[in-house]
């Protein structure tokens, strides 16, 4: 049996043994969404990812965190149940509607949360990224934290940790690693690496940028974890020893097979390996009895069509939906939903407590007004309304 038909197998096994034959017409499967970060995209095709279509955008990038320790394990839900309550009921904490244009007429696009109630992000000025923002939910108020060095728009989201935000860039042919107190400041190129270029000369940039323990850190499209102290001159980035061929999951661990869509073969069991690649533990990841692959594997949950399971095979557990084969920050999915009387939804559903908020219904007769373009990325969630607001899900605050 191929690895394309083992993966068939197992979906199928999943959602048959979650969805009761009752003749209601089942959930169709959600549209994959993809991982950003690899190709170099225009600013203009960046900020086209704005546009209210039937969509869904996921930013590749990592939160850092700590591995988790063992959850108990959630109640199992039928695919074919209620809807999920509203996301601001299940986490109320967790959910802000701010403006969509910055001081200036500049659109703001959300990127990560600095604090609970603090959102940084980038302004854009005839679509193109023209400096970094912050927006304060409290104070309802935009700062402006740094202008953007011309030609360096960001290639990706800005992140955010130890007081700084930091962002990647392409130009010349090389990644480029940028950063800024959260305070505000002048901009600050960290380091500067040869980008790798495919055989038909696409150039690819930064992936997972993240920072922890006082660096900016990153994997490259092929492999290798780099990493640079957020106080560097500009030429002290290194290749962290023992991490080539491996990609960034949450600092300090790394991982393999990384998933690819683009190769003429299927990964699947992406993520398998894990490797800590400051002390060189490893860890591999096991499918519970009867399965044999998934579509995405982070520190603790892997996941796989209609259920998810702990890294080492144990607490396997059905998905109250239709779920999109990526995690988000490492224990969060998106899922599409559909009760008995036909009503569809898009939900957030966090696999370690079993919690779900609804977002939003969808659309399911001709006709019905389309759902906004859902942008999804670790740490947060967002969409516009179409209202000049756009509302946005802080992943960490809810995974408290």
């Amino acid at each position: 049996m191929t690895g394309v038909e083992e993966r068939l197998r197992d979906a199928l096994a999943a959602k048959a043994a979650t969805v009761p034959d009752d003749g209601a017409t089942g959930v169709l499967p959600v549209p994959r969404a993809r991982r950003s970060g690899g190709r170099w995209w225009a600013p203009v095709a960046v900020a086209a990812a704005i546009v209210v279509v039937v969509a869904a955008t996921v930013v590749g990038t990592r939160t850092v965190a700590p591995v988790a320790p063992p959850v108990p394990a959630a109640p199992v839900t039928s695919a074919l149940g209620g809807l999920a309550p509203p996301v601001r009921q299940v986490w109320p904490g967790a959910v802000h509607e701010i403006p969509t244009t910055a001081p200036g007429g500049r659109a703001f696009v959300p990127n990560g949360f600095v604090s609970d109630r603090v959102v940084v992000g980038q302004g854009l000025t005839k679509n193109r990224p023209d400096g970094i923002w912050s927006y304060d939910v409290d104070k309802r108020r935009f700062t402006r934290i740094a202008p953007l060095v011309k030609g360096r728009q960001p290639h990706g989201p800005v992140v955010s940790g130890d007081g700084y935000v930091a962002w990647s860039t392409i130009h010349d042919g090389n990644v480029e690693i940028w950063a800024v107190p959260v305070g505000g400041g002048v901009p600050r190129r960290l380091a500067s690496v040869t980008a790798p270029v495919s055989s038909d000369n696409e150039i690819f940039g930064a992936q997972s940028l993240a920072i922890a323990d006082g660096m900016a850190v990153w994997s490259a499209s092929d492999g290798g974890v780099y990493r640079v102290r957020l106080n560097s001159k500009g030429a002290e980035w290194m290749l962290v020893l023992g991490s080539k061929g491996f990609h960034l999951v949450e600092w300090p661990w790394a991982g393999w097979p990384r998933k690819e869509r683009g190769l003429d073969h299927e990964v699947t069991r992406p993520m398998e390996h894990l490797k800590n690649v400051i002390t060189g533990e490893t860890r591999d990841a096991r499918a519970p009895s009867g399965r044999t692959s998934w579509n995405d594997c982070g520190l603790t949950w892997c996941l796989n069509g209609a259920e998810a399971w702990r890294r080492d095979g144990t607490g396997r557990r059905a998905l109250p939906g239709a779920a999109t084969d990526a995690l988000l920050s490492g224990r969060f999915v998106l899922l599409h939903q559909r009760d008995r009387a036909g009503r569809a939804a898009t939900a957030v559903h966090d696999i370690a407590t079993g919690r779900t908020g609804l977002l939003f219904t969808t659309p399911t007769r001709k006709g019905d007004k389309a759902p906004p373009t859902l942008h999804l990325q670790d740490g947060m969630v967002w969409y516009q309304t179409g209202r000049g607001t756009q509302v946005l899900v802080d992943l960490a605050h809810a995974a408290r």
